[in-house]
């Protein structure tokens, strides 16, 4: 991961004008560590962060949403998941982003998990993370990158995180996890097609399946 986080700060070096990065992929998919990590590489000089989470339908909305889907032949009706176009305020992102880019300041969305921040036209590169950015215009980025992962990592990485710290029960995180995986596979996988660098990671190795460098 270390060798395409330094090459893409070398891709963009030598940009003199504004420069916005998105960063995407499934729920797991080690997209905020990458992003936690070029931030560091850049230092926090001169660089705006934007977290999409609060730009996610609630969960206390979507789970009376339900949807129908053929997945292996099968037909299924379940909640909606965060994999789900449907399950992001994708305008109001795309409109901040916009603003990203023509170097207005505002603020980021203030919720009971993370406070508002002041993104400052004076800052050069702009790094957008989360899963809402599969789902905005490819054309609002200058870089675009996507990790995921296979289904196993995710649900080892998801019972760490949501049963160990959040307290989650273990068979309630499986059985959702495999409808989730489904609605990945079937709604949010195939947008990865549109980003410039796709990398497929596990617990041992990151994979470089599709990138941009010379």
């Amino acid at each position: 991961m270390d060798q395409v986080l330094q090459k893409i700060a070398n891709l963009i070096s030598g940009e003199v004008k504004r420069v916005t990065i998105g960063i995407s992929g499934h729920g797991a998919s080690g997209k905020t560590t990458f992003a936690h990590s070029f931030l560091k590489l850049l230092g926090h000089d001169d660089v705006n962060y934007i977290n999409t989470d609060p730009y996610i339908v609630s969960s206390h909305l979507r789970k009376y949403t339900f949807i129908d889907y053929e997945y292996n032949n099968e037909l299924h009706h379940e909640k909606m998941t965060a994999c789900h176009p449907a399950a992001h305020h994708i305008f109001a992102l795309e409109r901040d982003i916009h603003m990203l880019r023509d170097g207005l300041d505002f603020y980021t969305i203030g919720t009971n998990y993370t406070k508002s921040t002041l993104i400052s036209s004076h800052n050069k590169i702009n790094i957008v993370e989360g899963m809402s950015v599969a789902f905005t215009d490819p054309n609002l980025y200058d870089l675009k990158v996507y990790l995921y992962t296979d289904g196993e990592t995710e649900l080892m990485r998801r019972s760490i995180r949501d049963v160990s710290e959040r307290g989650t029960d273990i068979n309630y995180l499986r059985k959702s996890h495999e409808e989730r995986r489904i609605q990945y596979d079937l709604f949010m996988h195939p947008y990865h097609q549109k980003f410039d660098i796709v990398l497929k990671n596990s617990n041992e190795e990151y994979i470089l399946e599709k990138s941009c460098f010379n």
